[in-house]
C-alpha cells in the first residue's frame, strides 16, 4: 500500500462545493456556540445586528464582528482574570495559556479544553504531514515550554503522528 500524501484524505480531497458547505456549517456552529456561551459575544452580535443563522455563504464571513486584542484586554481588565469572552466554564478548562505580555498591558489569558487540544494537534498534523514528517522521525523542538501557547500544538501533533519528540526548551 502506498502512503498517502494527505494527513486526512477524506477532507483534504473534498470537491470545492462540499468543502465550502462543510466550512459554512462549521462557521455557523462556531458562531452559535460563541453566542450561547460567551456574554461578550452575545452582546457584540446583538449590538452589530449579527445572527449566525443568517450565514448563507462564505462571503458572509465579512459580516462577523471582529474580536480585537483591545476588546480582549478590556474584557479581562473589567472582569479578571479571563473577562467575559471565554466560552469555557472552569469545569471544562484543562489549561491556561497566555501571550507574552510585551504590549505593556499584560498578557492575554486563554482557557483551553481537551477538545480544543485535540483539535489544535489535529490542525498541526495537516501541516507537518504536508511537510513530509512521518512516524518514526525524530524532532528536536526548541521552544520554551512555558505558559505561552507557542508550539505546544506542534509538540502534541508530533506525538499523534508517531514522531519521537526531543523537547529542547528555550536555549541560547
Amino acid at each position: 500500500m502506498t502512503e498517502s500524501p494527505y494527513w486526512n484524505p477524506k477532507t483534504e480531497t473534498l470537491d470545492r462545493e462540499r468543502l465550502e458547505a462543510l466550512q459554512l456549517a462549521k462557521l455557523r456552529r462556531q458562531c452559535e456556540w460563541a453566542a450561547a456561551r460567551s456574554p461578550w459575544y452575545r452582546r457584540r452580535f446583538t449590538s452589530d445586528a449579527f445572527d449566525p443563522g443568517q450565514l448563507n455563504s462564505l462571503d458572509d464571513l465579512r459580516r462577523i464582528p471582529i474580536l480585537t486584542r483591545d476588546d480582549w484586554m478590556t474584557s479581562q481588565e473589567a472582569k479578571p482574570p479571563y473577562g467575559e469572552i471565554p466560552v469555557l466554564g472552569g469545569e471544562e478548562a484543562i489549561r491556561v495559556h497566555t501571550t507574552s505580555g510585551t504590549t505593556g498591558r499584560g498578557p492575554l489569558r486563554a482557557l483551553d479544553s481537551r477538545k480544543d487540544w485535540a483539535w489544535i494537534a489535529e490542525m498541526w498534523c495537516y501541516g507537518i504531514w504536508g511537510c513530509g514528517i512521518r512516524p518514526l522521525d525524530t524532532a528536536y523542538i526548541a521552544f520554551g515550554y512555558g505558559s505561552f501557547i507557542g508550539f505546544w500544538g506542534l509538540h502534541y501533533a508530533m506525538e499523534k503522528v508517531g514522531v519521537l519528540n526531543v523537547p529542547g526548551g528555550a536555549q541560547t
